[in-house]
């Protein structure tokens, strides 16, 4: 899964904010309510010398280590099976610009085991974090200060906000006898989702996002009670039996 941001800035640059990055090291520059303890990630370059064989702490109790490293182009550290792994590689993109690549390699998927939706959660979940890390290198890299944590983290809880109104719609696939209201609440739920992630917007932008999905769901349950007396009586005529008043 590789992600990338391009960085007004030299290899020299940004080179050192990424051989500190780590769990409670120097944070990953995103989410830190979530991935770093809520210990905020660094805002100065804080430590250097980062060589193979070093740990590099992902979570609680998980680290990798750094199997190849060379200073101002790249660095890999991988699980100790070599299942899971994450590469930062630095391009040069012309004059004081650099393209920065960030791919996760993950463990295959085991279908027949339960914990691969957790898994597949987990993929989506890098997705966002990783992201979120790219921008916090860049402009820390860039000289400029870092998106307030808390507003990070409320676009967070809308985007998922967002995607839990696109469960229900599809939930409602399933448990409704007519599915079409709830497949264009889905349809409309979801792709609201993806904008609202990979658009990056503002927080206003956001809100409104979650109250439109919001109000696809509602009129999708709705349109169904509404019509369901008049379906009612026609069945009813269609037997012969007597419409009700």
């Amino acid at each position: 899964m590789p992600a990338t941001v391009a960085i007004d800035a030299d290899p020299e640059t940004i080179w050192p904010w990424l051989v500190q990055i780590g769990y409670r090291r120097a944070g990953w520059y995103g989410y830190d309510w979530i991935d770093n303890d809520r210990i905020p990630s660094a805002r100065v370059v804080l430590t250097q010398g980062l060589k193979p064989g070093d740990v590099v702490p992902i979570w609680r109790g998980i680290g990798f280590p750094v199997r190849a490293i060379q200073t101002n182009r790249y660095m890999v550290f991988a699980s100790d099976d070599d299942k899971n792994s994450m590469a930062l590689e630095l391009l040069p993109a012309g004059a004081g610009r650099t393209r920065l690549v960030w791919r996760i390699r993950l463990a295959p998927y085991n279908w027949k085991s339960p914990p691969v939706l957790l898994q597949g959660f987990t993929d989506v979940a890098d997705f966002i974090a990783v992201r979120q890390n790219l921008l916090g290198i860049k402009v820390r890299a860039e000289g400029k200060a870092p998106e307030s944590s808390v507003w990070m983290h409320v676009a967070l809880a809308l985007w998922v906000l967002s995607f839990l109104l696109f469960l229900t719609a599809e939930i409602g696939l399933v448990v409704r006898e007519d599915p079409y209201g709830p497949l264009i609440a889905a349809m409309a739920t979801g792709l609201i989702t993806v904008f609202l992630v990979l658009a990056n917007l503002a927080l206003w932008v956001d809100l409104l996002g979650v109250l439109v999905a919001g109000l696809c769901v509602r009129l999708a349950f709705r349109e169904r009670s509404r019509w369901r007396p008049a379906t009612a009586a026609k069945a009813s005529i269609v037997a012969g039996a007597p419409t009700p008043k």
